[in-house]
C-alpha cells in the first residue's frame, strides 16, 4: 500500500528525529563535537514540536491503519518532545565532565527512545503498541548506566533490564492472546469485532480478558504502579539526573496514551472489571508512594515515590475514560502538563546542583546538600520552592490547578473511595515536600565541601534558562490557567 503526502506529513515528527539520527551518527562516524550533537539534538526536538503545527492541519489522521495521528495522540506527542528535549539540555553539562570518550552516542540513544514515545503515542496496532514499548525501553538500558563509573549505576541498569524484559514478556504474551480470541492485532478491528458482539464463545471472550489483564500487569511495570514498583527508587537514584527526568516523564507519558487508546477499544463489559483492577492499584500506589517518601534522605528516591504516587493520581482520569466522562481527557491533559513542567523544573534544579556535589558517591543527592541553600543562592531556591509547592498540589500554582481538575473528575465520575484516598494521600505527601522546602532555609552546613561560588553564574546556563522559563510558567498559569484549558479545548472540542 502506497503512502499519500498527506500520511508522511502527519509522520513528520517520526521523520524529524529520524533524519537527526542518521546525521547525528554520520557526523560521529567524522568527527566527535559533544556541542555540535547536543545542538543538532536540540533543533531536531525543537523541528519537530514546530513540525506538530502542519501535523495538526491535516484531515486524514490513519496511517496505514498502524497508527492514528489525532487530536489525542497530538499532545502526547508534544509532551514527549518537550520532555526530551528538556532532557538533552539537561545533559549537555554532565557529559562535559565525563570520563569517557563515548559522549556523543548519549543522543542517539535519547532520540531513539523518543521515537518509540511517539510510537506508542499514535499506535492503532498491537504489533506498533509492542514496537514503540520496545523502543522507548532498550535505548533506556543504556543511559541508565551511562554514568557506568557513579555508585549504583550498573545495578540501577542491570535492575531495569530485567524488570523490562518481565514486563514486556507480559505485554507479548498478553498480545498473543487477544489475537488468539479475536483474529486481528488492529485497535480497529479487535474494537468492532467485540461491540457486535461477533464473538459468541464464552471462552474467546475470558481469553481476551486474561490477554488484557496480562497487558496490564506489563503496564503496570512500565508505570511503576504498586505492586510492579519495586524498581523505582534504586533506578532513579542510579541514573543520571536528565534520564531520571525522562523517565519520569516522557516513558510515563507514552505508557499511559497508549493505556488510554487500548481501553476506549474494549467495550462496557471489558471496562467493568478493570475499573475495579485499577481503582485498587491507584489506592495503593498513591497510599503507598507517598508513605515511603517520607522517610526517605535522598532526594531522588523521594522523587521516585512520588512519581508513583502522581501516576496514582492519573489513573483517576483512565478510569473516568473507561467510564465515558465527558472531561476526562481533558482532565489527564491538564494533569500531564502540570506534572511535565513541574518535573522539569525539580529535575533542572538537581541538575544545577549534581555538577557542584563532592567527590564521594555517599552525599550525592542527599538532602543535606541543600540544607542552607537559600543563604548562598536564594533566587534558586526560591525557583526551587516554587517547583515543590506545584508538586505537592499548592494554591497559586499550576500543580493545584491538575489536582483540582482530579478531584473534580473524581466527584463527577461518583468515585467516591478513590477520591477520598487521593485526599488522604496528599495531605501525606505535604509533610516530605515541606521537608524538603523548610530544608533550603535552614541554618547551612560547612561540613560538605561544596563550592558554592560555581554556582553565581547558574541563571545564563542553559540548565538555568530553563528552570526559570518553567518556574514563571508554573506560577502564571496557577494563577491564570485559562490559556492552558483554552488549548486542552482546542484539542478536545467535545467538552466544550
Amino acid at each position: 500500500m502506497l503512502m499519500t503526502w498527506t500520511q508522511i506529513i502527519l509522520l513528520l515528527p517520526v521523520l524529524i528525529i529520524g533524519m537527526t539520527i542518521v546525521i547525528i551518527m554520520l557526523s560521529i562516524a567524522y568527527r566527535r563535537n559533544l556541542f555540535l550533537h547536543t545542538s543538532l539534538t536540540i533543533f531536531g526536538f525543537s523541528l519537530a514540536i514546530v513540525s506538530i503545527g502542519l501535523v495538526w492541519d491535516q484531515k486524514a489522521r490513519d496511517i496505514l491503519q498502524l497508527m492514528c495521528v489525532d487530536n489525542f495522540s497530538i499532545l502526547y506527542i508534544i509532551l514527549v518532545l518537550v520532555s526530551g528535549l528538556s532532557s538533552s539540555v539537561l545533559a549537555y553539562k554532565w557529559l562535559l565532565m565525563y570520563p569517557s570518550k563515548n559522549r556523543d552516542e548519549f543522543y542517539l540513544l535519547l532520540l531513539i527512545s523518543s521515537i518509540g514515545g511517539i510510537l506508542l503515542a499514535t499506535t492503532n496496532h498491537l504489533v506498533i503498541l509492542f514496537l514503540g514499548m520496545e523502543l522507548i525501553s532498550l535505548p533506556l538500558f543504556g543511559l541508565i548506566g551511562y554514568s557506568f563509573f557513579k555508585k549504583f549505576s550498573l545495578e540501577a541498569s542491570i535492575k531495569y533490564i530485567i524488570l523490562s524484559g518481565v514486563s514486556s514478556s507480559f505485554i507479548l504474551f498478553g498480545i498473543a492472546l487477544i489475537y488468539a480470541a479475536t483474529g486481528f492485532l488492529s485497535f480497529t478491528s479487535i474494537s468492532q469485532l467485540l461491540r457486535l458482539h461477533i464473538i459468541a464463545s464464552n471462552q474467546s471472550i475470558l481469553i481476551s480478558t486474561i490477554g488484557l489483564g496480562m497487558m496490564m500487569v506489563g503496564f503496570g511495570f512500565k508505570l511503576s504502579l504498586v505492586p510492579f514498583h519495586l524498581w523505582t527508587p534504586d533506578i532513579y537514584q542510579g541514573a543520571p539526573s536528565s534520564i531520571s527526568l525522562y523517565l519520569t516523564t516522557s516513558s510515563k507519558i507514552a505508557t499511559i496514551s497508549v493505556l488510554i487508546r487500548l481501553f476506549m477499544v474494549f467495550p462496557n463489559q471489558y471496562n467493568r472489571v478493570f475499573c475495579i483492577f485499577l481503582s485498587g492499584i491507584a489506592c495503593c500506589s498513591v497510599l503507598f508512594g507517598n508513605l515511603m517518601a517520607i522517610k526517605q534522605d535522598n532526594i531522588k528516591r523521594v522523587l521516585a515515590y512520588s512519581s508513583i504516587a502522581h501516576t496514582g493520581y492519573v489513573l483517576i482520569g483512565v478510569i473516568a475514560v473507561l467510564q465515558a466522562n465527558p472531561i476526562a481527557l481533558e482532565t489527564i491533559g491538564i494533569y500531564l502538563v502540570s506534572y511535565v513542567l513541574t518535573s522539569i523544573g525539580v529535575f533542572g534544579i538537581i541538575s544545577i546542583m549534581s555538577v557542584f556535589y563532592a567527590n564521594e558517591d555517599t552525599y550525592v543527592d542527599s538532602l543535606f546538600l541543600y540544607r542552607g541553600l537559600f543563604w548562598h543562592r536564594p533566587m534558586l531556591s526560591v525557583l526551587f520552592t516554587i517547583t515543590i509547592l506545584s508538586l505537592a498540589g499548592i494554591p497559586m500554582t499550576l500543580g493545584f490547578i491538575g489536582k483540582f481538575y482530579l478531584f473534580v473528575l473524581g466527584i463527577d465520575s461518583k468515585l467516591w473511595w478513590l477520591t477520598i484516598f487521593i485526599a488522604m494521600s496528599s495531605v501525606i505527601s505535604i509533610f516530605y515536600y515541606l521537608r524538603i522546602i523548610i530544608n533550603l532555609y535552614l541554618n547551612p552546613i560547612n561540613r560538605l565541601n561544596i563550592n558554592f561560588d560555581s554556582l553565581s553564574n547558574w541563571s545564563v546556563t542553559p540548565d538555568g534558562i530553563i528552570v526559570i522559563i518553567v518556574s514563571f510558567s508554573i506560577l502564571f498559569l496557577g494563577l491564570y490557567p485559562k490559556p492552558l484549558i483554552y488549548f486542552m479545548h482546542l484539542i478536545y472540542p467535545t467538552v466544550i
